[in-house]
């Protein structure tokens, strides 16, 4: 073998180590939170549920311009993971922990990807959802839609705030948590 062919040799060799074929399964609760991941930071237009990239979010949802989108937000990151048909298509809150697989402590632990909602006494209902990004033992991290970086818990920001971020919360401020995928 001459010494050309011996380097494509090794070359080609190299390339085949490396290679991922595209259509190797990703864990699929990655992918959902790798697509809310890129949204973190994107903000609202003119703080009024509005912009581009936000009301792109809404419409996918079905729902319109200027409504809240922390349930969009959901959606659009099981969408954008090819996994719309196993959620509901919906902007209100409450239907993404209806028939919970954890509710207040109990049941199974909640994994990354899972939708939370939490309850608003002034609503008398879970009027605020997001993703888990991380649980452990007091708190969880969480990906959210709707919502602001430092506000308080159960404020008006908190639900309806400037954009989407990375938040950490208290697990005992968490009413429910439905697992779409493992049901």
């Amino acid at each position: 073998m001459d010494r050309t062919a011996a380097l494509s040799s090794a070359v080609a060799m190299l390339l085949l180590c490396a290679w991922k074929p595209a259509s190797l399964p990703r864990d699929e609760r990655q992918t959902i939170l790798d697509a809310g991941r890129r949204l973190i930071g994107t903000t609202e237009a003119t703080g009024r549920n509005d912009g581009p990239l936000i009301e792109a979010i809404q419409h996918a949802a079905g729902i319109g311009k200027g409504e809240p989108y922390c349930a969009a937000f959901n959606y659009w990151c099981y969408r954008q993971a090819g996994k719309a048909e196993r959620v509901p298509r919906s902007g209100w809150s409450p239907d993404w922990v209806a028939r919970p697989s954890w509710k207040q402590g109990q049941g199974r632990r909640p994994k990354p990807g899972d939708p939370f909602g939490i309850w608003f006494p002034s609503k008398k209902r879970v009027a605020h959802t997001g993703l888990i990004e991380a649980w452990g033992e007091r708190t969880a991290v969480t990906l959210e839609g709707n919502t602001s970086p430092s506000a308080e818990f159960a404020g008006a920001a908190d639900r309806d705030g400037d954009g989407i971020w990375r938040k950490r919360r208290l697990i005992r401020q968490i009413y429910a948590v439905r697992d779409w995928l493992d049901d």
